[in-house]
């Protein structure tokens, strides 16, 4: 097991990546934050040309369609070619959007009071 580096884009969620083996690698966004979630990509041997990655996120904080909607946003992006860190920064561009709405609304819900 290596842990990768940390990446951020443009002020949002830091992404850590883990490389569990050859074939799985783990990126974890939004850590420390309720919204946190970890992507699992599962590698197959002829991936990028001929095989997609697969995708299992986990974000505790979203519900199970969301979840799906969201791995079915990631998996449309593949179209035979390398696709795991477009589909990383979509998740990561998610996580930051949602962290602020989350903030926003925790804001706007405590000047109401």
């Amino acid at each position: 097991e290596e842990e990768g580096g940390e990446a951020a884009g443009g002020g949002g969620a830091s992404v850590v990546l883990q490389v569990v083996s050859a074939r799985e690698w783990r990126f974890r966004l939004g850590l420390g934050t309720p919204l946190q979630a970890t992507l699992e990509v599962f590698v197959p041997g002829r991936y990028p040309s001929r095989e997609p990655p697969h995708p299992v996120l986990h974000a505790p904080a979203l519900s199970s369609a969301a979840k799906d909607d969201l791995v079915e946003q990631l998996i449309a992006l593949y179209e035979g070619g390398e696709v795991v860190f477009s589909w990383v920064e979509t998740l990561r561009q998610e996580v930051s959007a949602a962290h602020e709405a989350a903030e926003a609304a925790a804001e706007a819900e405590a000047a109401a009071r």
